[in-house]
């Protein structure tokens, strides 16, 4: 049949009279009169040489034909809809836009970088939930995530920012102070270890440097969490385990440097993690292009 044929006005009212299974409620509905509803439901019904109803009492119920063009149609609305809602988000970039991401990276990128975001979309108001590593795929509220694992969330699309490897950072300050004493792997053992995990990463780091028993012979200083780890390095505390993502604009400044080369795989990324109805925000794909471009 030639789309010309088809009356494109009428298929609000199926809709509605598919959905509730009466034409009485899809009038009411719609503000129309039943006569109204039964009208254009019998021009479709020409139109497309179809039956699509059959009277039960005073309902209706609807037949093969009418429950697959119903399927069709309630898709295609709905569609139109969200295009349309799209395009006028685009028109109007304003507004609130909420993140999570875990302390570590709100503390160590995040809050570093974010200033950059807010100048150049200042109609875009910012709102950061700090929460778990392993809740933020789990916020239905939020519209962006930033979170560490191995993507592929149920329900939510991801996208990769950056493949993680660590490696041993400390202050030039410290490094300077132990003077000789740090050319070679072994030579962590002269000072303090930072762990914000069991320490696991190190002693997987000295393993695949070769030295898996300075683990006895370091000092050791435990936390919860990474940014903690990363300030204390910075003011000489000791060594931590760090990514470049991470830490970048602290070795740009030059708070942090690298005695060794000797770097592992941290088993993971750091991903965004979006909802398809946050996705269609303007907001969002601005704050995502941003971190990405950023990450490249």
């Amino acid at each position: 049949m030639s789309q010309r044929n088809l009356p494109l006005a009428t298929l609000r009212t199926f809709e509605a009279v598919a959905r509730h299974q009466s034409l009485s409620k899809a009038a009411a509905e719609l503000h129309l009169t039943d006569s109204a509803v039964s009208h254009q439901m019998r021009r479709l019904e020409a139109a497309l040489d179809q039956e699509l109803f059959i009277r039960v009492g005073r309902g209706i119920v609807l037949t093969d034909a009418g429950r697959t063009f119903a399927r069709a149609v309630t898709a295609s609305l709905r569609s139109i809809a969200d295009a349309a809602d799209h395009l006028g988000e685009m028109n109007e970039p304003g507004g609130s836009l909420t993140i999570a991401c875990p302390p570590m990276f709100a503390n160590t990128w995040l809050a570093k970088h974010l200033n950059d975001f807010c100048d150049t979309h200042p109609s875009i108001e910012c709102h950061i939930r700090l929460v778990d590593n392993r809740l933020v795929p789990e916020i239905p509220d939020i519209d962006v995530g930033i979170a560490f694992g191995s993507g592929g969330w149920a329900d939510r699309r991801s996208a990769l920012l950056a493949r993680v490897n660590v490696t041993p950072v400390c202050s030039p300050q410290l490094f300077e102070r132990l003077g000789g004493a740090m050319t070679q792997p072994s030579d962590i053992r002269h000072t303090r270890l930072l762990h914000w995990d069991d320490g696991s990463e190190w002693r997987r780091w000295m393993a695949k440097a070769g030295v898996p028993e300075v683990e006895k012979q370091a000092r050791h200083l435990y936390c919860s969490d990474l940014a903690m780890a990363i300030d204390l390095s910075i003011h000489g505390t000791g060594l931590a385990l760090v990514s470049d993502p991470l830490s970048s604009i602290d070795f740009k400044r030059g708070l942090l440097i690298k005695p060794f080369p000797t770097a592992i795989d941290a088993v993971g990324g750091w991903y965004t993690i979006t909802t398809t109805a946050g996705e269609r925000r303007s907001a969002t794909v601005l704050f995502q292009r941003w971190l990405l471009d950023h990450f490249r």
